[in-house]
């Protein structure tokens, strides 16, 4: 028996319960105990859980400052596992223990892994008793910040300094952030934590007392982007670290963005990669869901990263948004971050004490320095302290530490056909902005600004008094309260690049006002280009059928700095490309778990179409226009995904067929829900394999037809090309499911090993398990069993409809009701309940939420709260409201309360108005069948009978809502209804806005 397993037992547990790990308050002897059986148990018998939780208890108890690491971690058992596992396979067992306990990762700008590792051991106790002053000081200083993120504080010297200088890492800076968040949002997920230890009980008391005094900081959101330089490993690398909140209101996320923010959802793409997400929420705020899947190495590219958003299917271009890269050519300024990590500053002063100089070696110093080897460059490096000089020739610069700073934009003009430029872009005179050290802007009066041409001998000249403004690369000085700042930019003046013409294999450019301006476009093994006068062709190598995805060049004066830069590919067509820029052949099935780096490409001056639909169930089509000449698919992914979950998830067979089309010519690419799939021949075996794959995945079963208490996540033996079931007493049917892991993920797949079970049939089975939650309690297995599934879906990604216990909640309005109420009421974040999990749910499963019963709601309501308590009414009732808020029918609850709500009257102008902006092509491809009504109440249907299905659809639920379509009702029932279901689903996603207004017009008209 695992310690694992015995830990449970003692906490009088069947399994774990989904507490965080930290919760289980292991002693040091059960520390010591648990180390013990890691360190002599053979390898094939660990549990991965005990891993996890060493891992947990190892930050916990052990940590002592320093960077953690995997390797740090695992030294810290000293018997025989290191002659049996390496420090990466141990830490493999950890993630596969995490994801055996559903431990729910941590996503910035990817996943980490390691973090949420360290940081389920809550605090690290050990740590901070023998560093009490240290911590308390540095909590107090982060609380009166106020935070957003860390990056509001991880920056400021004064604050960082209070800590022992082995703990300032990202890790502290993490787990502090949390604290300190959970305390000034008056949160009690870390009580018990708080509490648990004398030391961290008195830090707390402290926060709490300082917390009532402090008066609500006003910030300015501005975008908290640096590079990492990290020495930790075998070799140096270089990261961008992307400073997001978890969420924005409008006018912070305007100022982020620097756009005007009016939409419900804005895509966020750094290179053609979705990074993430802003969703508004009921509250009207913007979440930030995160869709990266890795860290963002530096390419080693000299141009600033090209990022913008895509809003209505249209790109917006973010600027200024990150405005410094590394640079190998150059002295570049660095500050100290971690023990192993050093941040790239922008200019020549840098706020922290501790700095270093990374300059080539043509550069000297008269000070020690060593070269270090950076992606294959040398390099010297220079710590120092105060202030150092450089020099190269006859040019000295000057660079200092430990003072004061202050930040600045030059406001890029990029022209359009420009991608990304090795440094800032303008076209006439610059607009300057500075912000001092709080980020808060500095007047103009305040700051003055001189430029002059790059490397040159020229005076300083004020840019204010200036009458003439030089082309090509400018220096920059900024001087304000003492300080001095430069930098440089390039002035292209009226200089652009006109296309010609362009097909899918060659492009003809024409350059305007280059002036003295010297020009230059690289070739590639893939492209050769001509060139006479202003006049330059590009023609594409089709053997490598290849797409050049950008093209490189430069642009300035004879020996003197040039701009480079990357050229939108002027190459158009209709095809699809891969993130290399290989052409995708219509014969390749793409996955959803897949579509990074994917673009569409569009002919020039031709209108092109994407058609998604569902192969299976082609009767609701989604058609869009593409109104970008490069549009990455995953731009589509939600549309995707709501069409592939018009047919059954776990039909292997159901993929999505997307159709490109350009006049008379069109091209089909299918997309699957999955990446891999499973193959079952030796099942009775206990035999498992990967259909037509030689990937490795983390397997796991999870056990039906069992009581709940056994319903977990059990690993599969991967044994060669193979994967064995353990055998189990209490089961022989399994659903068998992958963690989602990068690019891959398999579809759940039903297995027996037993040969001689007799199945049910799915329909007959599906309505059993609906008997059963009509009739039984809260108490019993049936409903203990949806929330254990439910909760293995939310945490591994999986379709609701995986379990049939789940697709039963959609038979029936009472059950929707009670199950709606009872998954919320049991789940451990309300926001992404409503906003996320809910309508996955309901998309996956065809049937809404807010047609449950108007007695239906009312009498779950009452259930629940006469099961958990009075006490827990308020929080029941705040589910019901906030789904329908977030859905734009908040009316309904006053409805259901019986309080009069404002009139809305529905009329012809407003639907020949829809019909308009819906346009000719979605009005033809509308479904056919629509719901059956009793009456129209007062909406000319007749007249409008091209979008019945948009009239008859809220009204439909409307009259559900009402329980007066008794020989019409939306639930159960056979194909033909879960189509009509579909078909209301797709009109509430045409538009929402209409739908909304006709539910609650039919309902007050009643």
């Amino acid at each position: 028996m695992s310690f694992f397993t015995n830990l449970l037992q003692k906490n009088n547990l069947i399994k774990h319960d989904g507490r965080a790990l930290w919760k289980y308050f292991l002693n040091d002897n059960d520390y010591a105990k648990l180390a013990s059986e890691l360190n002599y148990t053979e390898i094939k018998f660990i549990d991965p859980r005990d891993v996890t939780l060493f891992y947990t208890q190892w930050w916990k108890k052990k940590y002592d400052g320093g960077k953690p690491s995997k390797q740090i971690v695992f030294d810290a058992l000293k018997g025989n596992i290191h002659y049996k596992v390496d420090c990466e396979e141990f830490y493999k067992l950890a993630i596969k223990g995490a994801q055996m306990l559903g431990v729910k990762w941590i996503k910035k700008q990817y996943t980490l892994y390691f973090r949420t590792l360290l940081l389920q051991g809550g605090l690290p106790l050990g740590h901070i008793a023998q560093n009490q002053g240290y911590y308390q000081s540095f909590l107090l200083a982060v609380l009166e910040e106020q935070p957003e993120t860390i990056e509001d504080f991880i920056f400021k010297p004064e604050i960082v300094a209070l800590l022992p200088k082995t703990s300032q890492n990202d890790l502290i800076y993490e787990n502090c952030f949390e604290i300190v968040r959970s305390i000034l949002n008056d949160e009690i997920d870390y009580d018990e934590l708080l509490t648990s230890d004398d030391v961290i009980k008195s830090i707390s008391n402290e926060l709490k007392i300082r917390k009532k005094t402090l008066e609500k900081k006003q910030r300015l959101s501005r975008p908290k982007n640096y590079w990492l330089m990290d020495f930790d490993n075998e070799k140096t690398t270089i990261f961008l670290k992307i400073g997001l909140a978890d969420s924005y209101d409008t006018e912070s996320l305007e100022s982020i963005l620097g756009i005007i923010i009016n939409q419900r959802e804005y895509q966020f793409f750094l290179n053609d990669d979705l990074i993430c997400v802003f969703r508004k929420m009921a509250n009207g705020k913007y979440k930030t869901d995160w869709y990266a899947q890795q860290s963002i190495e530096w390419d080693q590219e000299n141009t600033l990263p090209y990022t913008y958003v895509i809003q209505n299917n249209e790109k917006v271009d973010v600027k200024d948004f990150i405005q410094t890269i590394p640079n190998f050519d150059t002295p570049t300024l660095w500050e100290k971050f971690s023990d192993t990590e050093w941040r790239l500053i922008k200019g020549s002063i840098a706020p922290n004490k501790e700095a270093s100089l990374l300059f080539p070696n043509h550069w000297k110093s008269d000070l020690p320095h060593v070269t270090i080897s950076v992606y294959e460059n040398q390099m010297s490096w220079l710590g120092f302290e105060g202030v150092i000089e450089i020099t190269d020739n006859s040019q000295t610069n000057k660079y200092q530490s430990g003072i004061g700073s202050f930040n600045w934009t030059i406001e890029s003009c990029k022209p359009s056909w420009m991608l990304k430029a090795n440094m800032t872009v303008v076209n006439n005179i610059p607009r300057i902005f500075a912000y001092d050290e709080n980020d808060n802007l500095v007047p103009r009066e305040k700051f003055k600004v001189w430029i002059r041409r790059h490397k040159s001998a020229e005076m300083w000249q004020e840019l204010s008094k200036l009458n003439y403004f030089s082309i090509g690369c400018i220096d920059l000085k900024i001087e304000k309260d003492g300080l001095t700042a430069y930098d440089i930019f390039f002035n292209i003046a009226n200089f652009s690049i006109k296309y010609e013409d362009s097909s899918i294999d060659h492009a003809t450019l024409q350059l305007k006002n280059r002036e003295a301006f010297e020009f230059t476009l690289d070739e590639s093994s893939i492209l050769e280009i001509e060139s006479y006068n202003d006049i330059y062709k590009l023609k594409v190598n089709t053997q490598f059928s290849k797409i050049p995805t950008y093209i490189s060049g430069n642009i300035g004066h004879r020996n003197h700095k040039k701009l480079y830069f990357e050229l939108e590919s002027p190459f158009k067509g209709m095809i699809v490309t891969d993130k290399d820029g290989n052409i995708v052949p219509e014969t390749q099935t793409l996955s959803i778990s897949n579509l990074y780096g994917i673009r569409i490409l569009s002919s020039p001056n031709v209108e092109t179409i994407i058609r998604i639909k569902n192969s299976l169930k082609t009767d609701v089509k989604i058609t869009k226009e593409i109104k970008e000449a490069s549009q990455p698919l995953i731009a589509f992914k939600d549309e995707i995904v709501r069409l592939y979950y018009l047919a059954d998830a776990m039909n292997y067979k159901n993929k999505v067929t997307i159709e490109l089309i350009e006049g008379k010519t069109t091209k089909t690419y299918e997309v699957s829900g999955f990446s891999h799939t499973l193959n079952v021949e030796s099942q009775h075996e206990n035999i498992v394999r990967l259909y037509s794959s030689t990937d490795t995945l983390n397997l796991y079963a999870v056990p039906l037809n069992c009581d709940s208490k056994n319903i977990e996540l059990i690993p599969l033996l991967n044994n060669d090309e193979s994967y064995i079931i353990p055998v189990t007493e209490f089961t022989n049917e399994f659903i068998i499911i992958s963690s989602k892991e990068k690019e891959s993920q398999l579809m759940p797949r039903f297995i027996t090993t037993d040969v001689n079970l007799v199945g049910v049939d799915k329909n007959q089975r599906i309505e059993l398990y609906h008997s059963q939650l009509i009739d039984g309690t809260f108490n019993d297995e049936i409903w203990k069993k949806v929330v254990a599934y439910f909760n293995i879906c939310t945490k591994h990604d999986l379709p609701f409809s995986t379990f049939d216990e789940l697709r039963a909640i959609s038979r029936s309005s009472e059950v929707a009701a009670r199950a709606y109420l009872f998954l919320g009421i049991n789940n451990e974040n309300p926001d992404d309940f409503i906003q996320k999990f809910i309508p996955e749910m309901e998309q996956d499963l065809g049937f809404c939420f807010h047609w449950i019963k108007k007695i239906d709601w009312l009498n779950s309501l009452e259930e629940l709260t006469s099961f958990y308590g009075e006490q827990y009414k308020d929080n029941i009732e705040q589910l019901f409201s906030s789904y329908m808020e977030n859905i734009g029918l908040f009316d309904v609850c006053l409805f259901l309360k019986n309080i009069n709500y404002k009139n809305v009257k529905i009329d012809h102008r407003e639907i020949s108005d829809i019909r308009a902006n819906l346009g000719q092509r979605i009005l033809g491809e509308l479904p056919i069948h629509s719901p059956k009504i009793t009456k129209d109440y007062g909406i000319p249907i007749e007249q409008h009978s091209q979008v019945k299905l948009l009239l008859r659809s809220p009204i439909a639920v409307a009259e559900a809502i009402m329980d007066i379509q008794n020989n019409l009702p939306l639930w159960a029932g056979n194909d033909f209804r879960d189509t009509i279901r579909r078909n209301i689903q797709y009109s509430q996603y045409l538009n929402p806005e209409f739908y909304n207004k006709t539910i609650l017009h039919a309902l007050k008209n009643n």
